[in-house]
């Protein structure tokens, strides 16, 4: 099924179960408040909300996010037959105006690449992820505000950034998590970054990326924060 779930995709009451995996974290489109009319970046030095971005860069990846998750609720109600489940799983936070956010890292990465002048700065000021992760209270906020479902169950499940990677290999010492973690965020992210900041870039980051990511997980404390949404249509 072609086109964007931020919006209707399947016939009125044509739906018993809907489920998403993974991709409410993406938002529509990148908050347009964070770059002024002058082209003056607002969250300097940052592709993501970090430690030190400001309360208006949160309030506008918020807005955004309510706006795009209450679109995406309604549509779905449309689609669901009365009664209908539907369950969610995505990315979210336990504080989202500083989630520790593995995008934070990259973010950090990148602008030691502008310290080496490989990198413009004009183009990390003005640059940020169409991503949000939410809290659970923020899920349940725009579940109440937009009134088609009941929330069944929302569940919290925190692991740290390589807990995958030792699941299934436990074997694996540090720097070949640190490589393998590297490869899944690139395959994610760099069809983004590139089309910003150039591919050729793209080696240089990644392996600054490898070299301490997991030192920054350990420091910081970063985990995955994983919501599952379980959720009725009202009748």
């Amino acid at each position: 099924m072609s086109g964007s779930f931020y919006g209707r995709l399947f016939p009125s009451n044509s739906l018993h179960f809907a489920h998403s995996s993974y991709s409410l974290m993406w938002i529509s489109k990148v908050p347009k408040g964070l770059v002024t009319k002058e082209g003056e970046g607002l969250n300097k030095g940052n592709i993501y909300i970090a430690k030190t971005s400001s309360h208006a860069v949160f309030n506008e990846y918020f807005e955004q996010f309510k706006r795009d998750f209450t679109v995406f609720l309604r549509s779905r109600a449309q689609e669901l037959v009365s009664g209908g489940s539907m369950v969610l799983t995505t990315m979210g936070s336990i504080r989202s105006n500083d989630p520790l956010s593995i995008w934070e890292f990259v973010g950090l990465k990148l602008h030691d690449m502008v310290l080496d002048g490989l990198i413009e700065e004009k183009k990390l000021d003005t640059f940020n992820m169409p991503y949000y992760a939410p809290t659970a209270d923020e899920v349940k906020e725009v579940i109440e505000a937009e009134g088609s479902f009941i929330l069944q169950n929302l569940e919290t499940f925190r692991n740290d950034w390589d807990f995958y990677i030792k699941q299934v290999n436990c074997g694996f010492d540090k720097k070949a998590r640190a490589a393998i973690l590297s490869t899944d965020i690139r395959a994610v992210g760099e069809p983004i970054l590139a089309s910003e900041f150039g591919e050729k870039a793209m080696d240089d980051l990644f392996c600054r990326f490898e070299e301490d990511v997991l030192d920054h997980m350990e420091k910081e404390n970063c985990q995955f924060i994983d919501l599952v949404i379980s959720l009725t249509k009202k009748r």
